[in-house]
């Protein structure tokens, strides 16, 4: 029998008493921003919820042991991922959702599988996980351009999406760090979508790919 949705929250809050305490008050927080995101944009608070609870299950696992649960479930891993294997958290605890968990939701473990890096298209609820992830209080008080970021997401969740991208690709610049391919692909497509949409809105021919 394929338990519940409010089930699989139950047995994955289950799982966060092995936790730590930090990690857990962080995903409260986000659970904070993604159900008022839901109410705005009229989605279902249960699997916005499950998704909130699923997104960060091994964020405090170790960089071998990351690589390792990567390894094991089959999970291609970049050299990007090596050299920074926190970035494995999201796929690796879709994976374990949906094989230890049940979790059949496909929006919901795409929310968690790509809420670190985004992804080219992502649907409604994984918007809002990242978007909700990214600007949750203690974030939005280290960074306060989240807080722009947040009030900007009440009105257009794609530019808020491009606003963070904007930001994380200054940040990266500015201490050298590499752009993720994952993340690169995705930024490029939303700006493009973004510079489609204000050619159509303008009457003008949307820009074609080379």
């Amino acid at each position: 029998m394929v338990a519940s949705v409010r089930e699989q929250i139950a047995a994955i809050q289950a799982e966060f008493e092995s936790r730590p305490e930090g990690l857990v008050r962080h995903v409260q927080r986000v659970l904070v921003e993604a159900l008022d995101l839901a109410d705005r944009y009229d989605l279902d608070c249960d699997r916005v919820a499950l998704a909130t609870w699923g997104h960060d299950l091994f964020r405090s696992f170790a960089p071998d042991q990351q690589i390792r649960l990567a390894t094991e479930a089959g999970l291609s891993i970049e050299a990007a991922d090596r050299a920074d294997p926190v970035l494995l958290h999201g796929p690796i605890a879709a994976v374990t959702l949906r094989q230890r968990f049940g979790v059949i939701d496909d929006e919901a473990l795409s929310a968690v599988r790509d809420h670190t890096l985004g992804a080219a298209h992502m649907p409604m609820i994984a918007k809002v996980i990242l978007l909700a992830d990214k600007f949750e209080k203690r974030k939005r008080d280290r960074t306060p351009v989240m807080k722009e970021i947040r009030r900007l997401a009440w009105r257009d969740l794609d530019m808020a999406l491009l606003c963070w991208a904007d930001w994380k690709w200054i940040e990266e610049r500015e201490h050298g760090w590499q752009s993720h391919p994952a993340h690169w692909q995705a930024r490029t497509t939303w700006v493009a979508e973004h510079h489609a949409e204000l050619a159509m809105q303008l009457g003008e021919d949307p820009p074609t790919g080379s």
